[in-house]
């Protein structure tokens, strides 16, 4: 069982990939102030959260709706793995426009808004940037919505499957949160260039389990014998 959940939260975080939102997260949230980022951070984990539950409740539903094999879907979901793998391999360094700081805070030393901002103004933009595309399809996109449909529609038992993903999705929004909320920190820590490696590193991780997807779905087939 541990085997198992291991398995489960190394991709979901891997496919998630926490670290390489952070210079999206960092561009998206340059115009807010401190206080208003952590809304959009609270708000995108929450709202992620809950498209992943619905999905984590439906997903055998949808494949049986359907009439999709298991074993079919984890060929898909393999090859849809292995190519957010490339692109995580391939990919050039990304640079945040700017890194917020309190010097780009929308209020200035006298606390006045910025002109043409007010708190409605601010309280939408932030709702805006935390569905999309920071909850929607940043964390909670279709590589990961994909992990849960195919988990969840492998094992024996669905209640098992279900008990191995829901903690294994809280650890992962907890430590997309994390991330987030240090996001500055940690850019200034590794570097744009450490990210970047990071980067590399869990792409070439998640293409191995891409390629062990693909081959467990043509087991589940019956196209291959071990």
């Amino acid at each position: 069982m541990l085997g198992d959940f291991l398995r489960i939260l190394f991709t979901v975080l891997l496919v998630m990939d926490p670290i390489g939102i952070i210079p999206q997260f960092l561009s998206i949230t340059a115009p807010y102030n401190a206080e208003t980022r952590k809304r959009i951070i609270l708000k995108a984990i929450l709202i992620a959260g809950v498209v992943l539950l619905a999905f984590l409740l439906t997903g055998k539903i949808l494949l049986d709706f359907f009439g999709i094999m298991p074993g079919a879907f984890y060929i898909s979901g393999g090859i849809l793995f292995f190519m957010i793998a490339l692109g995580m391999i391939y990919s050039r360094p990304s640079l945040p426009r700017s890194i917020p700081s309190k010097k780009s805070d929308p209020e200035d030393a006298a606390g006045a808004p910025a002109a043409g901002r007010g708190d409605d103004a601010d309280e939408d933009g932030s709702v805006s940037a935390a569905l999309f595309p920071l909850a929607i399809p940043l964390i909670a996109g279709p590589g990961l919505l994909t992990v849960l449909v195919m988990f969840i529609s492998h094992g024996e038992s669905w209640l098992y499957s279900f008990s191995l993903l829901l903690p294994a999705l809280v650890i992962s929004l907890g430590v997309a949160f994390i991330t987030l909320r240090c996001s500055t920190l940690l850019l200034k820590f590794f570097g744009s260039m450490g990210i970047f490696i990071m980067e590399k590193i869990m792409g070439l991780i998640l293409a191995g389990f891409a390629v062990q997807f693909i081959y467990d779905g043509l087991l589940a087939l019956g196209i291959i014998h071990p």
